[in-house]
């Protein structure tokens, strides 16, 4: 009997031996007093390859402040995992420029509760480019199936209309050309936001615009929003001189 004991108790808990850290992770990141900030968040993209894993992290106070790594370590134990990552390289920054990305080694374990997988644990680092030790601090991350950075479609810009004006003075009205039910729209002029999330309606979105002479310029109109009713149905009017031009 205790051989089958044994036995029984080997295959309940083998689920968690054998259990794929390989995913997404998401959590917080505390640092003592020093850093940059205090807490921010932590997002691990971790790919499993035997005991060896790799992947990226982000660093992130929000997904317009981060530091993307990517990043080396390894799985140990058995029923109780350890894993060991080391940050190696950044790949893209973007924080205030008195922060100093710090190059992180995370020592975590692996926890499974009421079906919730978590890695937690304590993290030290060096700087960027030094020797010099960031202020350490605790990790703290869950499974999630979808990443706060996943990339976005890369939008298509297609030359719709071309037109020709007389003068340099031009004015440019934006209206919704269907039942009004919350089409919104960005615009750009030559690479520059002259209108930005603004909603259509019977009433017009009025710019001005001054021309430079044998020059191309290029207006963008990008439907941010498509309201109750697809599609959206903004309606452009030119106004040039004696000219006038009513894009649809």
């Amino acid at each position: 009997m205790k051989h089958l004991i044994w036995l029984l108790a080997l295959l309940y808990f083998s689920p968690l031996w054998s259990q794929d850290i390989s995913g997404i992770w998401q959590g917080k990141l505390t640092q003592e007093p020093g850093g940059c900030f205090p807490e921010y968040y932590i997002e691990l993209q971790i790919k499993k390859t035997n005991r060896d894993i790799e992947g990226v992290s982000y660093d992130y106070y929000d997904t317009t402040k981060f530091v993307k790594l990517n990043f080396t370590g390894t799985v140990e134990g058995s029923g109780r995992k350890t894993i060991t990552i080391a940050e190696k390289k950044v790949i893209t920054e973007r924080i205030p420029e008195d922060c100093v990305p710090c190059m992180k080694t995370y020592n975590l374990v692996y926890s499974r509760r009421n079906n919730e997988e978590s890695l937690s644990g304590r993290w030290v680092g060096e700087d960027m480019g030094t020797i010099a030790g960031c202020p350490p601090g605790n990790i703290f991350l869950k499974r999630v199936t979808k990443s706060a950075f996943e990339e976005k479609k890369i939008r298509k810009t297609v030359v719709a209309h071309t037109i020709y004006v007389d003068e340099p003075d031009v004015k440019v009205a934006f209206y919704d050309n269907g039942t009004v039910d919350g089409d919104s729209i960005t615009v750009f002029f030559d690479n520059q936001v002259v209108v930005s999330k603004k909603g259509l309606s019977l009433n017009p979105i009025n710019i001005d615009l001054r021309l430079e002479a044998s020059k191309e310029h290029q207006m963008i109109v990008l439907a941010e929003t498509m309201g109750t009713i697809a599609p959206n149905t903004s309606v452009v009017i030119i106004t040039s001189g004696k000219k006038r031009f009513e894009l649809l």
